[in-house]
């Protein structure tokens, strides 16, 4: 009888150095004799050594690895590149700045038979110093992408959902409610995908035992990575998939009430914390705070896009830059001004 197959997708953009230790991990993956794998890797038409770098791993790989480039800009197109081209009856996503745990894979697909959930996602360590997650709060940490919600398998509850650098999706899934949307150009497919999966009636279920490490170069631990990191979270992560999943007048009360908390709650808290010098919590409601304004300048952009267009702001927020934000030249030094036109 055929052993199952997993598709391990890797959607990369001009980070051939982070890729290459990041596929050295996904191709000495254990599988227990549970299932086989292949990886696949989508290039968003990288202009570094990327191709060069998935050609020397798989020369050597003990499992199939396939390189496709795809040219339209997005984590979207990517990934859906990735979906048309895997073979294996499950898809898991995996980010090219990981490092994945040996049992990784494994763990996974072990929390899905357990489950018979067809989408199962994982924990997310910082690849960072004690010292260095010691300066950071809870709220800079889960912007920096950490994931730990809980200490057993248990269902993704509330606002919780998996991410595509940490879970292993079933193909009837796609089957079921389509690929990632692919119109998303700042981000945020990954969360409307799972959204519309649960509404679905998908399981989406946690496993702390799948545990990948995310690397964080140090420029992205700056006030100004996470201002501009928080925008592009409020802006497209909340306010657009608010607007898609709750309507107008579900977005304007989301928009007043992220407002108030705004104002009466994380400013204030900010300020304590300035007073008493943790600097660690200042941060965190200034990310908030910077969030808030993300949120509000989307909403703007909804209710009067000819009023508010804010062209450059949106520009600023865009996939590539997002990939490579916090790196070198490509990464914003600053956010662009509200446009206000008549």
């Amino acid at each position: 009888m055929n052993k199952p197959r997993i598709s391990v997708v890797v959607a990369t953009y001009n980070r051939a150095e982070m890729l290459d230790g990041a596929l050295e991990t996904l191709v000495a993956q254990q599988t227990g004799d549970l299932f086989d794998y292949e990886i696949i890797v989508v290039d968003n038409a990288s202009t570094d050594a990327t191709a060069a770098v998935v050609e020397r791993i798989a020369a050597d790989a003990p499992v199939p690895v396939r390189y496709f480039r795809q040219h339209v800009p997005g984590d979207a197109p990517t990934r859906n590149k990735g979906v048309d081209e895997a073979g294996g009856d499950w898809l898991a996503f995996f980010d090219d700045d990981q490092f994945a745990q040996p049992d990784w894979l494994k763990e996974l697909y072990r929390a899905a038979l357990q489950t018979g959930a067809p989408i199962v996602g994982g924990a997310v360590r910082l690849d960072l110093s004690e010292e260095q997650l010691a300066r950071l709060g809870p709220v800079c940490r889960g912007a920096l992408r950490e994931v730990d919600h809980y200490d057993r398998i248990h269902p993704y509850q509330g606002k919780q959902l998996p991410g595509c650098g940490n879970v292993l999706v079933a193909r009837s899934v796609f089957e079921q409610i389509g690929y990632f949307g692919a119109l998303m150009s700042s981000g945020g497919s990954d969360s409307d995908f799972f959204q519309r999966a649960r509404r679905a009636g998908c399981r989406l279920i946690y496993t702390p035992h799948a545990v990948i490490r995310h690397r964080v170069p140090a420029s992205r631990i700056t006030p100004e990575y996470f201002r501009w990191d928080a925008l592009a979270s409020g802006a497209q992560l909340t306010a657009h998939l608010d607007y898609q999943h709750k309507g107008l007048a579900g977005l304007l009360l989301r928009c007043i009430a992220r407002i108030a908390q705004a104002a009466l709650v994380n400013l204030p808290l900010m300020v304590v914390a300035w007073l008493v010098e943790d600097q660690a919590e200042v941060l965190g409601r200034k990310t908030l705070l910077w969030r808030a304004e993300g949120y509000l300048r989307k909403t703007l952009t909804i209710l009067a896009p000819r009023l508010f267009p804010q062209r450059r702001f949106y520009e600023s927020l865009e996939f590539r830059q997002r990939r490579t934000a916090g790196q070198g030249a490509e990464s914003p030094k600053h956010v662009a001004k509200l446009e206000v036109t008549a």
